[in-house]
């Protein structure tokens, strides 16, 4: 059943907006929907990649503070919902430390080609919480 929370995104980026802006760690997003959050305790950074290869992305969330469990969402370009892509290409891995109350989001992309060259970003939401980051693929060979 979808429910407002569900078709709304509550976590919008402003570079959907302001193309080339960085919105700063403590301001919110634009109508007040979410607050934006240091959720990230590790970022996925930019990589090259040789055509053929494999690669793995991480990113670990601290849901120290969260009510619920956060959900991860990984795009590419603006739009694209690479969960909706998920098979042999393009695969995710979760995994969660009850000591330290971290999840651990793996995306791996599978025998990398070209057209995986490109801008990618990882949104993590908990319900009024909210944080994302972008990184970068270069593709050689």
């Amino acid at each position: 059943k979808d429910t407002a929370a569900n078709v709304f995104p509550r976590c919008v980026s402003l570079s959907l907006f302001l193309p080339d802006t960085e919105l700063p760690d403590d301001e919110t997003v634009p109508g007040g929907q979410s607050e934006l959050t240091g959720l990230f305790v590790e970022r996925p950074e930019s990589t090259t990649v040789i055509k053929g290869k494999n690669v793995t992305f991480m990113a670990k969330v601290d849901s120290s503070d969260l009510l619920r469990k956060p959900n991860m969402k990984w795009l590419k370009g603006k739009w694209l919902d690479l969960g909706s892509k998920a098979g042999k290409h393009v695969q995710f891995k979760e995994t969660y430390d009850r000591n330290s109350k971290v999840y651990t989001y793996e995306m791996s992309i599978i025998k990398v080609v070209e057209g995986d060259a490109g801008g990618y970003r990882c949104e993590v939401t908990s319900k009024d919480k909210c944080d994302s980051c972008t990184f970068e693929v270069t593709v050689e060979g």
